[in-house]
């Protein structure tokens, strides 16, 4: 099973397929630390003179995003200088370590949306099942997966609730992002900056054998659904 997984990723890490890798890392990992980064430091002005201990603890939050970001950037450049083929994603706090609890993945979930949503939105994040089913890339993609659909609200939905929700059975994980922002026409274009993000949503869930969709109307918020198999416990 090992053998072939490391054969279907070499198969995939060859031209076009090598580049679109590449592009979905950018802009998932990378760009995820640098949303965050961007919404602390700008969160510094405001605190600044009110609160300096909320200020330095907001800019302490954008550095470690910078950092990360640049802990991706070095990542990704090394594969493509030697050829690497990726091992699959270091995501969130757990950056590839075994699977965690159920209430430190609502922690973490909660932390990204706290760190790339504006002040006063309403966040619910709800982990239920078993989370200690999920792998290493199971976990890291579904992550993933969850912060794109979190950073797509918060830059396009202006939304004043999000609610995340996630269940994981012994033979499914399936997850939920909803806001009650301004949509957009399904029938039309995605919003400027949202059409690659979707892509990637898609592609990450693809890959393991799971679905992706996407429900929207103008007015009435947006719902992102994520559904992936897992091999059943023995």
């Amino acid at each position: 099973m090992q053998q072939q997984e490391t054969r279907r990723r070499r198969h995939q890490w060859t031209g076009r397929g090598r580049h679109q890798w590449v592009a979905r890392e950018l802009h998932d990992r990378v760009g995820n630390e640098l949303a965050v980064a961007q919404r602390q430091l700008e969160l510094v002005e405001l605190h600044l003179t009110r609160d300096p201990a909320l200020a330095a603890e907001r800019i302490s939050g954008g550095l470690r995003a910078l950092a990360e970001a640049m802990r991706v950037t070095r990542e990704l450049a090394g594969h493509l200088n030697d050829g690497r083929a990726p091992l699959g994603p270091r995501t969130g706090a757990a950056g590839g370590l075994p699977p965690l609890a159920r209430t430190e993945l609502a922690g973490e979930l909660r932390a990204f949306a706290k760190g790339v949503l504006p002040s006063g939105t309403r966040v619910v994040v709800q982990v239920t099942g078993e989370p200690v089913r999920l792998g290493a890339e199971h976990r890291g993609q579904l992550f993933l997966i969850l912060c794109e659909a979190l950073r797509n609200a918060a830059a396009h939905a202006k939304a004043e609730h999000v609610v995340v929700y996630a269940d994981i059975t012994d033979t499914t994980a399936s997850a939920v992002v909803e806001d009650n922002g301004r949509g957009f026409d399904m029938n039309g274009a995605p919003p400027a900056g949202r059409g690659i993000g979707l892509g990637s949503m898609r592609e990450r869930a693809r890959s393991l054998g799971g679905t992706l969709t996407v429900a929207s109307v103008p007015g009435r918020g947006t719902r992102v659904t994520a559904w992936l198999p897992l091999e059943p416990r023995p």
